[in-house]
This record gives C-alpha cells, structure tokens and sequence, in this order.
C-alpha cells in the first residue's frame, strides 16, 4: 500500500473551522466528554449499536483491517462496525466534506499528522479512554495522539521508514547480501560499488514520487541535529547550513555520484525496485507485503546512513482511530464507537502479521504469535528497535501541515531532477513554509 498522508487535500485550519462552524460543529470543539449529547438513535430496537467507520487503507492494508473488523463483529454481541473504505487519495476530501456537512461517520482514520488540522472537530475522548487503556501503549506512540491537553484518538501503530534492499543486486555487485550497511560511510561504499559493478541504479529516497521525499529529508536534517521549524512552529528552521547540506546529498544521488537518475515520475522507483533495477529504496512498514511477493529475497536496515549525522532518527507518522463530533449521537454510540477503536488497537496482531505495521500496543509487541512471524524476523524487529529507542520523528503538527510540507517537497524535487541548485532550492522552500505559516496565525 502507498501511504497517502503526504497527498491529503491542504486544508487550513481556518477555512476549515469557518466551513464546520457553518455546520454547526464548531461549537462542540470545547466538549471533553460524552455527557451532553443526546438526541441520537443509539441503535436498533434491541439496543445494538453500528459503528459507521471509515477507512483509506487498500491492498493489502485493506485485507487486514477487513479482516479484523470482522473478527470484532464476530466477538460482539452489542457492537456492529460498519466498515467503508474510502480511495487513500480522495480520504481526506471526503472526511472534510463529511465533517463540514454534518455527517461525519461515527469513528474514522486520522493520520497523527493530521490530529492538529482536525481537532476541533474530534471528540475529546476524556474518561472513556482510562489509564489502563492509556497504559496499553508504546509511551512514545501514545503522545502522538494527544494535543493542547486532549485525547484525540487511539493509535493503531507506528510506520516508520527504513532502507529496503535487493539482496540478488548485492550479491552481483560483490557485496555480501547478509550484512547490510550500518554507517554512513558503509553505505556509500555500497551505492558506489553497485554503480560501478552493475547496471543498476544503487540508491533513491522515493519510493513514490516528489511527496515522499520529505520523509528522508526529515530522517537526515534530524541525524544532523536539524529541524523543519523552530520550537514555537512559527517559522522554517531548516534555510541553513544543516538543511542545505541535506539538500545537497539529495543533489548527489542524481548529480555528481550518479546513484539514480534525475527524473520526477510517480512510482519510477517502486516499479524499478519491483524489476530488479533499483538497489535500495526508503520506503515504510507498509512495504513489506510488495517487497514479499517479489521472485527476489529482500533485506531491510535503518537508514541511520547520513555521512553528518550523529543522531539517530528516521521518518514516522501513525495511523489512529478518532471519533468525528456529531450532536446528535447518542452517549451509548459514543461509547460504543471507543470501544470499537480499543479493541481494535489493542486486541489483535492482524495489523502487524498481516499488515506489517509496527503495532500501538505494547502487549500486542510483546505477543508471541507476532515475535514469532516473518515480518517479525524481517523487518517489524528493526522498526522496533527504532521506536523503542525515541528514534522516530514525527513532522511538527500544524493547522497547515499539509500546505508546509508541499513547499519543501515541491523544492526537494526541483533539486533531486537537477532543475535548481540545492541553496536556492531549500531558500524557497523556506520562504513558502514561513508564507504558509503566517497565513494562518
């Protein structure tokens, strides 16, 4: 599955409060509990309650979260979930259109990215979401889900970014396929002895397309000691000698090394990963379903590979559960639908084994049907190293997080194709996200 965070529709915080208030859901935003709704139809005549939730996952992230919905229906008597998946690059659109038309669903996915662009139009979980509940996540997922004090959702994972690779390339280049780059000057010997030995492009920080980008700009800014923006998130913090020097290895991929080519095309890089082509690519947890159903065996390592780096960061954002705010839903729905969304953050290891996402919960980590799993072994081992060790970074939330982050992957790609040098490249960027910034305030 393409992870679509990145190409949600850019939404500011103020147009979007003026079109919900029009609605008439602005006024719930200081709710932060369920007593004072009411009015709803709870359920049906015999007291059950069906849960409209909505979803953007496809491929094989659809199957899993099929298949635990059901598995949840199955094991309820009380509760029905009702599951519609939406397309991921219209999610967004459509969830917007839903919350300001006063028909919002009764649970849906929210990216943690997202959580500051939506809260005032998600409903405060307060006392429904106990300390036992809260305790049953990775402490540093969990803060993920909270903002200005509130509750907002429930994670259902983590997806960090790490470097998969060809194992079949490695062994033609002379490198041995089993021991993949752990330095920065260890990984650059790789890129360079599999351009010089093969036919094939060593190295691109894409999977995707421009969007993505970003995700290994952030992971190498922060290896550096850099930032996106300043701690008060008023202005780009990155138009400097660290964030310039990132843009510049970019530059080198395609420019003077020669690790990959200097075209822009959605999927070039997943396709030619897919065809043997392409070495190592960046790319999520959600990769490991494709990289599995190739005629090739694949590696994956940390992408702590950023020659000024003495950090150790890498990309991340999460998947969580949240209750849209409707008025009219009864107490009993609401209820209903958390408890709908812990279960299904914290009751099943489907969207680990099958999905391939680094689940929320902590006993779910520690199950021994996941340790025990492929993707354990493979890949799901190494992100949890990662986030157990703080070593994820998460984009600085935003009411305009959406419209900043274009500006930077807009520039990053006009350098990646060689169309603008990397100082002038990361000087508009910032200009764009500051522009974005004050816009809003």
């Amino acid at each position: 599955m393409l992870d679509g965070n990145n190409r949600t529709s850019r939404i500011d915080r103020r147009s979007f409060i003026a079109a919900a208030g029009a609605a008439g859901i602005t006024g719930l935003a200081g709710c932060s509990g369920f007593g004072g709704f009411g009015g709803g139809n709870g359920g049906g005549s015999n007291g059950k309650q069906t849960i409209e939730y909505w979803t953007l996952f496809g491929g094989g992230d659809g199957k899993a979260m099929e298949k635990m919905v059901n598995k949840f229906n199955e094991s309820h008597d009380d509760i029905t979930i009702n599951r519609q998946r939406l397309p991921w690059d219209q999610y967004y659109d459509k969830l917007y259109t839903a919350l300001t038309g006063g028909k919002a669903p009764d649970l849906a996915v929210v990216h943690a990215s997202q959580l500051a662009v939506y809260q005032d139009v998600l409903q405060p979980l307060g006392d429904l979401v106990n300390d036992e509940t809260a305790d049953g996540y990775v402490n540093s997922i969990w803060k993920q889900v909270q903002l200005n004090g509130d509750r907002l959702s429930l994670p259902l994972d983590t997806h960090p970014v790490g470097i998969y690779y060809n194992k079949s390339i490695f062994e033609e280049a002379g490198l041995d396929p089993e021991k993949p780059p752990t330095s920065a000057k260890a990984f650059t010997k790789a890129c360079n002895t599999i351009t010089s030995e093969t036919d094939k492009q060593a190295f691109s920080p894409t999977p995707y397309g421009p969007g993505e980008l970003l995700r290994i700009y952030l992971a190498f800014l922060r290896q550096s000691g850099g930032q996106l923006l300043n701690d008060d998130k008023t202005e780009a913090a990155f138009n400097n000698e660290k964030g310039v020097a990132v843009a510049k290895y970019f530059s080198n991929i395609t420019g003077d090394w020669g690790w990959d080519k200097p075209e822009m095309s959605d999927n070039r890089w997943e396709k030619a990963f897919y065809a043997g082509d392409l070495a190592m690519v960046a790319n999520g947890t959600w990769f490991y379903g494709p990289a599995n159903d190739q005629d090739f065996e694949f590696g994956m390592f940390k992408p702590f590979v950023y020659p000024d780096g003495n950090q150790q960061y890498t990309w991340a954002d999460s998947h969580t559960l949240a209750i849209p705010m409707n008025p009219n839903r009864s107490d009993a729905k609401q209820k209903a639908a958390a408890e709908a969304a812990r279960w299904l953050t914290q009751e099943t290891n489907i969207w680990g084994t099958d999905a391939g996402h680094l689940p929320a919960s902590q006993s779910i980590l520690e199950s021994d049907d996941l340790r025990q799993s492929n993707v354990w072994n493979k890949t799901l081992s190494t992100f949890y190293e990662m986030a157990d060790n703080n070593a994820l970074a998460y984009v600085p939330r935003t009411s305009t997080v959406d419209t900043y982050q274009e500006r930077i992957t807009d520039n990053l790609a006009q350098i990646y194709s060689q169309q603008i040098s990397p100082q002038k490249g990361i000087q508009q960027a910032a200009q764009g996200v500051n522009n974005a910034l004050k816009n809003n305030n």
